[in-house]
């Protein structure tokens, strides 16, 4: 028998625990019951109701009510937070790459003891000189030619062989 992994994403559907109703749903409908009988017994005048305790009863069912609802398949209440975390984001982005060559780092400049100053060595390689600008002409023109070929080989010592044939 030939078995498939299903993907996660497939397999995490939300549960509906009564109805259409799922389970976050159904405590942001009783938390409001709970905290109106709390307002009733606690606020003045113990027992009995007034003006004051209506109106802090009915503006949490109302909230609450609010953040059950359900918008393109997802409740209020997650919609609310995504974008209180979006809105809990720093505002300012700051822009590095991530080679240290692109960098511009201010060195504080070392002191050096006089004392004991070491030699200086000379050392015997060569740095190569820019191309003046007739040989830089000559180079472009070899480029262009096509009929010639460019071969790039390694050295032993790190270096890079150019070599440039005529096609046969």
């Amino acid at each position: 028998m030939k078995t498939t992994v299903v993907p996660a994403q497939i397999t995490t559907v939300e549960d509906k625990v009564a109805g259409n109703l799922s389970f976050t749903q159904i405590i942001l409908l009783i938390l409001p019951l709970i905290t109106s009988s709390a307002i009733y017994v606690v606020i003045p005048q113990h027992d009995k109701l007034n003006a004051i305790k209506i109106v802090l009863i009915a503006l949490q069912f109302m909230v609450f009510g609010g953040l059950s609802l359900r918008i393109k398949g997802k409740v209020v209440m997650d919609w609310l937070l995504v974008y209180l975390r979006f809105a809990a984001r720093p505002r300012i982005y700051i822009y590095t790459k991530a080679d240290m060559i692109h960098r511009d780092i201010v060195a504080e400049p070392k002191e050096e003891k006089v004392a004991h100053a070491p030699k200086k060595v000379e050392s015997t390689e060569e740095v190569p000189a820019l191309l003046t600008f007739p040989e830089h002409l000559r180079l472009s023109e070899l480029l262009a030619n096509k009929g010639l070929t460019i071969g790039f080989t390694q050295a032993e010592k790190g270096g890079i062989n150019v070599s440039i044939k005529a096609q046969s």
